[in-house]
């Protein structure tokens, strides 16, 4: 660790590469001890289960190593694959938290299968438990796949190439997000992650630094997403922030009619509200997405929290029988315009949002993605089934 190579002049090795090099080393020790302690099982399913979590902590060395000056060559260190970190991690990591928490806190060798002790945790617990349990399964089937961890296709039909982010289109913003915008929160059914026909992973990847991903049953003490949306809600409840739920509820407006109703309040009161807003999008299917809403969302609209829906001419377009009708997801559903997809109902959203046209370049870069993604998932998956 300590040594010099000729192309960096002598130069120490930083505390930050050592510790790459540590982790590095220990990664290596695992895949040793894996391949040798065959009459161990228990130490190797231990080992086997640190693996995940140590290949993510060494990402930032991955990325360390690729842009460092030090030559490969000698004793330097080797250039590893770059892979940029996606919303997934903040999920994986969120999923193993929740696991080892209750196996410490319980003795759970297994919380999938100890039926006999899940029984005895509270309600919220059994769903984390279950919850977690269901989404590291299906985590592990998209690494042993090898499927891209940002659009989740199969890598050969992965679109990440022909949709890169889009937030680098808008000029105006310092963070380089959505004008009007301050950050974008996908609250998703556990069941969506890694589904090949779920859209609002291409908003994920369109907007990486505006929006979050939050998924429902994994609570803020191990989700840090969850926390901020939740504080986000409770701030609007209690007036200091605006936020825009968008959901279809009886008391839902438009965003033009919301607009108008907190500049009114406003000038009233003499005060002044956050600049920009909190946007909470729910993805699921529509029985899903009135469970999650009742359980996170259960308060009325009131001061700085507002239901939005997308304006009634824009409705009327999507329940047409018109099949070049854009913005339709794979899933079939009897009410035509309930087929509209999450992407579809959030670039929609954003548009109704910036009537001046500062959105227009992105919604149809946007518009475009979905029919990327769209052609790719029913190549993947083939033609549909008959009935």
């Amino acid at each position: 660790l300590n040594h010099h190579h000729p192309s960096t002049k002598h130069t120490p090795i930083s505390m930050a590469k050592r510790r790459s090099i540590h982790l590095l080393m220990i990664s290596s020790s695992c895949n040793l001890l894996c391949n040798t302690l065959v009459g161990s099982s228990s130490t190797r399913c231990f080992v086997q289960a640190f693996q995940p979590t140590l290949a993510r902590r060494i990402s930032s060395s991955r990325r360390l190593f690729a842009t460092s000056n030090v030559s490969s060559k000698g004793y330097g260190p080797v250039p590893l694959r770059t892979d940029a970190p996606t919303h997934l991690d903040g999920v994986e990591d969120a999923v193993d938290a929740a696991l080892m928490h209750f196996q410490n806190q319980n003795s759970v060798d297994d919380p999938l299968y100890a039926h006999d002790t899940i029984t005895t945790f509270p309600a919220a617990d059994r769903e984390t438990i279950g919850v977690a349990s269901k989404l590291r399964k299906r985590l592990d089937s998209l690494a042993r796949n090898k499927d891209c961890r940002r659009c989740w296709l199969q890598k050969r039909h992965c679109v990440c190439g022909s949709c890169p982010p889009l937030e680098e289109y808008n000029a105006t913003t310092s963070c380089g997000g959505i004008e009007n915008v301050n950050r974008l929160f996908l609250l998703t059914h556990h069941k969506e992650i890694c589904m090949v026909v779920d859209t609002a992973k291409i908003i994920l990847s369109s907007f990486p630094n505006t929006s979050r991903l939050v998924v429902n049953g994994l609570g803020r003490d191990f989700q840090p997403s969850m926390g901020e949306m939740l504080d986000v809600y409770n701030d609007a409840l209690s007036g200091r922030s605006k936020c825009l739920i968008l959901f279809p509820t009886d008391d839902a407006k438009t965003f033009d009619d919301i607009e108008e109703e907190v500049g009114s309040s406003v000038a009233d009161s003499g005060g002044d509200l956050q600049t920009g807003w909190d946007v909470i999008v729910i993805d699921g299917t529509w029985q899903q997405a009135r469970k999650m809403h009742s359980k996170y969302f259960p308060e009325a609209s009131k001061e700085g929290l507002h239901r939005v829906q997308l304006t009634s001419n824009v409705v009327d377009l999507l329940g047409g029988d018109d099949s070049d009708i854009k913005g339709h997801q794979l899933r079939r559903h009897p009410t035509k315009w309930r087929e509209i997809s999450t992407h579809e109902a959030t670039r929609l959203l954003l548009k109704d949002m910036h009537t001046g046209g500062q959105f227009d370049k992105q919604s149809d870069v946007m518009s475009r993605y979905q029919e990327i993604l769209n052609a790719a998932a029913r190549t993947q998956l083939g033609p549909p089934r008959e009935k």
